[in-house]
C-alpha cells in the first residue's frame, strides 16, 4: 500500500483541516519550542494575528492591481487573481504541516531541516530579499503620498525643501515608523495594524464612491473582459503573487500565537487570504472601471490633485505603508539574529543597530527607485516566487511524504514547476517591459 497525502486524509476545512488525532507531536507543541534561549511569551490572540498577518499582505497591491486588471482586462483578472489566492492559501498550509514534522519556528529552519545548512541559507537570503523589497515598496508609498498631502495642507509646491519628498520622507522615518520598528514583539503591533486596515477601507470606500464621478468619460468599449495576451498576463502574475505573499511574516506570527493548535492556524491563514483577496477584488474592479484603460500604475494618480477624498486617501495609504514597515523589519532581525547571534540573550544596542542599518538601506532604495511596480514586479519574479511556491512545495515533499507514491507527490512537483517557470518567464517579462519597453 502506498502512503497517503496528508492533506488528502483530511478534508479543506475549517473543522478538520490539518487534525492529527492522537499526536504527541501537535503544532502548539512545536511552536511552544524555544525560539530563542528564552521562553516566549505567546499571548497573542487571534485578532491581532490576523491584524498582523492582513496588515503585512495588504499594501503595494492595493495601489497597483487596477493597473494589472487594465492590462489583462476584468475577467482574466480575476481568474488570476483567484488562482493565485488559493495557490498562496495552500502552500501556507503545507508550509504549516512541514513546520510540525521539522519541529522548528523559522522558514529557514524548516528549509535547513529537509535539505541542509546551504539551502536553509539560501531561503534566508530569499527571505531577506523578500523582506527588503517589501519595506522598500511601503517606503516609496509613504514618499509619495505624504508629500503630496503636506503640499495640499500648506498650499505650497515641492519647491521648498520641507515639502519635498526627501526631507518629508526621512522625517517620517525618524520620527515615527523607526521608533514604531523598535518594538520588541511583534504582537505590540497590531494596534498599528488595525490602523493600517482602517486605512485600506477608507480607501476601498473611495474607489466605489469615486465611481459614478470619473467614470463618465469613458466609454464602454474601453471596459474589456479578456484581453489576455501572454505577455499581458506574465506582466501581471509577478505584481498578483507579491500582493498575496503572507508565507515570510506567517512564522514570527505562529511564534507568538496563542493556543497555536491546527485548526486555529487554519483559521488564521484562511481568513487572511479571503479577506485580502476580497478587498484587492473589489479595490481592482473598480478602479479598473472607472479609468479604463488609462488605469495608473498608482490608482491614486488617476484622481485630480482638488480632489479632497484622494487626498485623505493619500493620507491613508501613507499612514498604511508607514505602519506596515516594522513587521518586514522585525521578520528581518529575526533571520539576522537566528543567523549571526544565535543562542545570544537579547541586547537593545544589537536590536537598534540592526535596525538602524535595515532602516537605512531600504529608505537609500525608497528615495532612488522611482516606481512601486519596479520593485512589486522584481520580488514577485524572483524572491516571492521561491518563498510562496517553490519552497514550500519541495520541504512539504521532504519532510511530510518522502515515499509517498509518485501520484501523491505529483501535485507538489507541479506547484515546484510552476514556480521555476514563472520565475523564467515574469522575470523576462520584467525586463522587457522596464528597460526595453520603457
Amino acid at each position: 500500500m502506498t502512503e497517503k497525502d496528508p492533506l488528502i486524509k483530511r478534508s479543506l476545512n475549517v473543522e478538520t483541516d490539518f487534525e492529527i488525532e492522537n499526536s504527541s507531536s501537535d503544532l502548539s507543541d512545536v511552536i511552544n519550542k524555544k525560539i530563542s534561549n528564552k521562553k516566549p511569551t505567546k499571548d497573542a490572540g487571534l485578532y491581532s494575528s490576523i491584524a498582523n498577518l492582513t496588515n503585512a499582505v495588504m499594501g503595494a497591491g492595493f495601489l497597483s492591481l487596477p493597473y494589472v486588471f487594465s492590462g489583462m482586462g476584468w475577467a482574466l483578472g480575476i481568474i488570476m487573481l483567484v488562482i493565485i489566492g488559493i495557490l498562496c492559501w495552500y502552500t501556507l498550509q503545507i508550509l504549516a504541516l512541514s513546520i510540525r514534522e521539522a519541529g522548528v519556528s523559522t522558514y529557514e529552519g524548516v528549509a535547513e531541516a529537509a535539505y541542509g545548512k546551504k539551502f536553509g541559507i539560501f531561503i534566508k537570503i530569499c527571505i531577506f530579499g523578500v523582506a527588503l523589497c517589501a519595506s522598500t515598496s511601503y517606503l516609496i508609498i509613504v514618499g509619495d503620498t505624504f508629500p503630496k498631502v503636506f503640499q495640499f495642507a500648506a498650499d505650497q509646491d515641492e519647491s521648498y525643501f520641507w515639502t519635498g519628498r526627501v526631507f518629508i520622507s526621512l522625517l517620517i522615518m525618524c520620527c515615527i515608523i523607526f521608533p514604531v520598528s523598535m518594538m520588541k514583539r511583534m504582537d505590540s503591533l497590531r494596534f498599528t495594524s488595525s490602523l493600517s486596515f482602517v486605512s485600506i477601507i477608507y480607501l476601498l470606500s473611495l474607489l466605489i464612491s469615486r465611481y459614478p464621478t470619473y467614470n463618465h468619460s469613458f466609454k464602454t468599449h474601453h471596459i474589456y473582459a479578456w484581453k489576455g495576451d501572454a505577455i499581458t498576463v506574465l506582466r501581471g502574475i509577478p505584481n498578483i503573487i507579491f500582493a498575496d505573499t503572507a508565507h515570510i511574516v506567517l512564522l514570527p506570527v505562529m511564534g507568538e500565537f496563542k493556543n497555536p493548535t491546527n485548526k486555529r492556524i487554519t483559521v488564521l491563514t484562511s481568513t487572511t487570504i479571503f479577506l485580502c483577496n476580497t478587498i484587492y477584488l473589489l479595490a481592482s474592479l473598480f478602479g479598473f472601471f472607472t479609468f479604463g484603460v488609462t488605469t495608473p500604475g498608482d490608482i491614486l494618480n488617476g484622481y485630480k490633485k482638488t480632489d479632497v477624498g484622494a487626498i485623505i486617501g493619500r493620507l491613508a495609504i501613507g499612514v498604511s505603508g508607514m505602519v506596515t514597515f516594522p513587521l518586514f523589519a522585525h521578520v528581518t532581525r529575526n533571520s539576522i539574529n537566528e543567523t549571526f547571534f544565535k543562542g545570544q540573550p537579547f541586547s537593545w544596542a544589537r536590536h537598534t543597530y540592526v535596525l538602524l542599518i535595515f532602516a537605512t538601506i531600504t529608505q537609500t532604495l525608497a528615495l532612488t527607485i522611482p516606481q512601486i511596480q519596479l520593485v512589486t514586479a522584481f520580488s514577485g519574479s524572483t524572491f516571492v516566487l521561491i518563498g510562496v511556491f517553490i519552497a514550500p512545495a519541495l520541504c512539504y515533499l521532504k519532510l511530510c511524504i518522502p515515499n509517498a507514491h509518485w501520484k501523491t507527490k505529483l501535485r507538489y512537483w507541479i506547484i515546484v514547476g510552476f514556480g521555476i517557470c514563472a520565475i523564467g518567464l515574469c522575470l523576462t517579462m520584467t525586463i522587457y517591459n522596464k528597460i526595453i519597453n520603457k
